[in-house]
């Protein structure tokens, strides 16, 4: 789907047939969530018209602003060495979105933070921190859950056959798996291709459960203690249900219509979390600088490859390594839900960075077509500002 759909999820069409030359572009929009897309077909598309008001850096909103066609509020961050700039239409880098799969970024920092602090290892099994009893994943690791290479499959058997997948979502409190249930699904479902990179939300959400549980908290607890309070990540948080979301939260919109946001019970360490385009750029710093627990997991763990966009790519601990169009490295992740889109990404050799985020679902090529646009623009061609 979803969330990350990293296309968010990154590699969510290895079976889709080669772009024409537009995919040179598009080679970007693959790691986030191409199957919510398959939503606006259900719901059929509306004119997205965008919301009034400019803000911030004019040179950089006139650089980004003709890739942000078709699209309600933005919120858009560039980072240059030690200089960070922000735009906006309709929105500033204090409003709200719902990030979606760029959530998995923090699992990795707090897996890394245990790492660090010798509580887990990344070889420490699913059974050494709880009872699988008979399930296929007593022994896949903590790498492997946080790599996307477990073999689990992207939801719970639940999230994947009810309501909650689709109109559940869009018009309800989200998923009703609370974290019991959720880890109890996940146990119980088989694994496929282990050891090759398959985009899962449920690994990711199960991972941040099993810390959770060896530092005998929530993981809410668990990432507001490690993470977002350390950090000073004041306008970031992880709400579980409806009556946690943060104060100011706006609905987004899906093919043109308002839709309720995905909060995500049990799932929503893997894309439930919601931050300011402020925070996203601190986020993106901190990791570039080496300055987060998550920035000690950058190596590559294994091929993960966007099919036909970035057929070279790799994943880390959570983070996907990439190139962008002119060759520069790239370490990025995206999101997408049914209402709200997000993306963070940065070449360690030039240390530009961008991010963005932005309240209505991108549609068909736009989709595809954002993430690499404005890679090449900000990031490529950057030294215009």
């Amino acid at each position: 789907m979803m969330i990350g759909s990293p296309t968010e999820r990154p590699g969510s069409h290895q079976g889709s047939r080669p772009l024409p030359k537009a995919s040179r572009r598009a080679l970007l929009a693959a790691g986030a969530g191409l199957g919510t897309a398959g939503l606006l077909a259900l719901v059929g598309p509306m004119p997205v018209g965008q919301a009034s008001g400019r803000s911030g850096d004019a040179a950089l909103l006139a650089r980004a602003e003709p890739h942000l066609r078709g699209l309600n509020r933005v919120a858009l961050a560039y980072l240059d060495d030690d200089t960070t700039r922000y735009a906006g239409i309709g929105a500033d880098e204090r409003t709200l979105f719902g990030i979606g799969s760029v959530s998995k970024t923090f699992c990795g920092a707090v897996l890394m933070d245990m790492v660090m602090k010798e509580e887990v290892t990344l070889d420490t099994t699913v059974d050494d921190l709880t009872d699988a009893g008979q399930s296929e994943l007593a022994g896949v690791t903590l790498q492997e859950l946080a790599s996307h290479t477990s073999g689990l499959p992207d939801f719970t058997r639940t999230q994947t056959s009810s309501r909650n997948a689709w109109f559940g979502l869009l018009h309800a409190d989200g998923a009703r798996q609370d974290t019991t249930d959720t880890v109890a699904d996940i146990l119980g479902q088989g694994l496929k291709d282990r050891g090759r990179y398959s985009y899962s939300t449920a690994g990711v959400a199960l991972l941040a459960h099993l810390l959770a549980g060896r530092a005998g908290t929530t993981y809410k607890e668990l990432l507001n203690e490690r993470i977002l309070e350390p950090l000073d990540l004041t306008g970031t948080s992880l709400p579980v249900s409806r009556a946690g979301l943060p104060l100011g939260w706006e609905k987004g919109l899906l093919g043109g219509r308002p839709a309720e946001p995905w909060t995500l019970n049990g799932l929503a360490p893997g894309g439930g979390m919601w931050s300011t385009c402020a925070d996203l750029a601190a986020w993106m710093r901190l990791t570039r600088d080496g300055r987060q627990p998550g920035a000690a997991g950058l190596q590559p763990v294994a091929p993960a490859p966007i099919l036909p966009w970035m057929p070279d790519a790799k994943i880390a601990i959570t983070w996907v390594l990439a190139k962008t169009p002119a060759g520069e490295d790239l370490i990025f992740h995206n999101g997408l839900t049914g209402s709200h889109h997000s993306y963070v990404g940065y070449c360690p050799r030039t240390g530009r960075g961008l991010a963005y985020l932005v309240n209505s679902v991108p549609t068909g090529e736009q989709l595809l077509m954002l993430q690499g646009d404005l890679v090449k623009t900000l990031l490529d061609e950057g030294a215009w500002i």
